[in-house]
């Protein structure tokens, strides 16, 4: 059951059990190009491939040696441990969604490249000059502490909204700490995975490791490069997923 919030009244330790299992979704095989890929809704998730040689660690270092400043995200939720910092945003510690802030429409809303993008010149790089996205909303790194967890939720609570969306990006992923969706189990993250995710799906992290977990999470305009990325990734994944 899920409130107006999109927020499950399961417990973390159900949910868990019940989708702890390696991810193995079956893709549609006949989607034609980028486009049809992004607003499918039989795609999970889609990791996108070309960012193979990237500076992973160095990327971590940034993140964690701000480790004594995130601040509580969605701190009126029951969630343990999960902390943000926006490197783009309204500003580096106003990290939910614009409306919360009172802008209705996201083109009202002021982002800009935050303080914390000086601290981390490696990260404002990285989206600067190799993501490819005309516009950037918010840039969030997500730290999920050890012995966190962020509960079962949905983000995306409309109909027209179940496809891939945001860009999950991990500068670590420590063994043990588990990404965890609805009836499709745990997603193939590791140091260096870009994913697109469908957040219309229920899901929960729970990091059961002894060291912070580091996530970006990317809301923007994408480029002219992405469709061919959304879809080249697609491409080499359904024969993985058929």
């Amino acid at each position: 059951m899920l409130n107006e919030y999109g927020i499950s009244s399961e417990s973390i330790d159900d949910f868990i059990k019940r989708n702890k299992f390696a991810s193995s979704p079956k893709f549609p095989q006949d989607l034609k190009d980028g486009e049809e890929v992004r607003f499918s809704n039989q795609l999970p998730f889609l990791p996108i491939l070309g960012f193979e040689n990237v500076d992973w660690d160095k990327m971590y270092y940034e993140a964690d040696q701000l480790r004594q400043h995130y601040v509580p995200h969605r701190r009126q939720e029951n969630h343990k441990g999960w902390n943000s910092l926006c490197i783009h945003g309204l500003s580096s510690v106003h990290t939910e969604a614009h409306h919360t802030y009172g802008y209705n429409d996201i083109k009202d809303a002021p982002f800009r490249w935050t303080d914390l993008a000086d601290w981390c010149p490696t990260i404002r790089d990285f989206f600067k000059n190799q993501f490819d996205y005309n516009d950037y909303y918010r840039i969030r790194i997500m730290k999920l502490d050890p012995g966190g967890y962020i509960i079962p939720h949905k983000d995306s609570l409309t109909l027209g909204a179940n496809h891939i969306g945001p860009t999950n990006i991990a500068l670590n992923n420590p063994t043990d700490c588990n990404f965890y969706m609805e009836d499709i189990g745990i997603l193939p993250f590791q140091q260096g995975s870009v994913i697109k995710l469908n957040l219309y799906n229920v899901h929960a992290v729970y990091n059961h490791s002894d060291e912070p977990r580091y996530h970006i999470i990317a809301h923007g305009r994408m480029g002219s490069s992405w469709y061919d990325k959304i879809y080249n990734s697609y491409l080499h994944w359904k024969e993985i997923y058929a």
